[in-house]
C-alpha cells in the first residue's frame, strides 16, 4: 500500500456549503465558487433563518453535522490571502486561525494544481498543514511526522523554516522526510529521514500529528501528486482528517516505510 491507497480511501464523500444571507459583493462569491469549482463541495446561496447573521458559511455533513463561519474569516483565511503569507512567514503559528467550516470539509478529497497555477485551490491544503503545525505547536507534545519532496524548502521558504524551528524548540517529537537535496537548517531540532528516495516519498505530502493522550487533538493531512501528461508534473490530491484510526494508520506506515 502507499499513500495515494489512503486517499483512494476517502475518496466519494461530498460536502454542501452554504453561504447564509450573504451581504458580501458578487466578486467574494465569484472568489468562493472559484475555490470549490470541480470540488465535491456544491456551493450555495441561501437566506437562511432570521437567528443566523448574514454572511454566514455553514457546511454540511451526510451525518448531519454542520460546522459555521463568518464569511469575513474564510476571506482572511483564504480568499484574500497569497503564497508569501506563507513562505515568507507572515504569519506566526499562534496566529493561524482556521474556520471551523473550512475544518468541517475534512475527509473530502481535493484536487487542486500546485505552481504555476495562480487559483487559490491549493491554499486549502496548504491553510490545514499549518493549522496542524500550529496544534502541535500549541500542545506541545506528541507527534509530528511531515514530508516536503525535497529537504530544500527549509531553506529556501523562510516561513516553514521558522515554523519547524518553533516547534524543535517545544517536547513535540518533530519527524522531517524528503529527498536530499541540501542538509537540514541546523537550528532546526527534528529527525531527518531522507534515505528513501523513492517514488512514493517524492511525490508525498503529508503533516500528521498525534497528541499522546487525547487522540481529539490528532490530525493529518496527505496528499499525492499525481504524474501529468507527457512527463510534466500532475495536481495534488489530498484530504484532512481528524478521525483518530485514519490518522494512526497513516502514521503507522510513514514511520514503517520511510524510517
Amino acid at each position: 500500500m502507499g499513500l495515494r491507497q489512503f486517499i483512494e480511501r476517502v475518496e466519494g464523500e461530498s460536502r454542501t456549503l452554504t453561504v447564509v444571507d450573504r451581504q458580501a459583493s458578487d466578486i467574494v462569491q465569484d472568489m468562493l465558487d472559484d475555490l470549490f469549482e470541480e470540488q465535491p463541495v456544491d456551493v450555495v446561496e441561501d437566506g437562511g433563518p432570521d437567528a443566523v447573521p448574514g454572511d454566514t458559511v455553514v457546511v454540511s455533513r451526510r451525518d448531519g453535522s454542520a460546522f459555521s463561519s463568518s464569511l469575513e474569516s474564510l476571506q482572511n483565511a483564504i480568499l484574500f490571502v497569497n503564497s508569501d503569507t506563507y513562505i515568507s512567514g507572515a504569519r506566526d503559528l499562534e496566529a493561524v486561525d482556521t474556520p471551523a467550516a473550512i475544518l468541517g470539509l475534512a475527509d473530502t478529497v481535493f484536487t487542486v494544481e500546485g505552481y504555476p497555477d495562480t487559483r487559490k485551490q491549493k491554499f486549502l491544503l496548504i491553510e490545514l498543514s499549518r493549522y496542524i503545525e500550529a496544534r502541535a505547536w500549541d500542545h506541545g507534545v506528541g507527534e509530528l511526522h511531515s514530508s516536503f519532496q525535497y529537504l530544500s524548502r527549509l531553506r529556501d521558504e523562510r516561513g516553514t523554516h521558522d515554523v519547524y524551528r518553533s516547534l524543535g524548540e517545544t517536547d513535540v517529537d518533530v519527524n522531517i522526510y524528503g529527498i536530499e537535496d541540501t542538509t537540514v537548517p541546523s537550528d532546526i531540532d527534528a529527525n531527518v529521514y531522507s534515505d528513501h528516495d523513492d517514488e512514493d516519498l517524492r511525490r508525498a505530502w503529508f503533516v500528521v500529528y498525534t497528541h499522546p493522550s487525547d487522540q481529539d487533538e490528532s490530525a493529518a493531512l496527505v496528499c499525492y501528486r499525481l504524474p501529468g501528461e507527457d512527463g510534466a508534473v500532475g495536481p495534488w490530491k489530498g484530504f484532512w482528517t481528524f478521525d483518530p484510526d485514519r490518522i494512526e494508520d497513516v502514521r503507522r506506515y510513514i514511520t514503517t516505510t520511510f524510517q
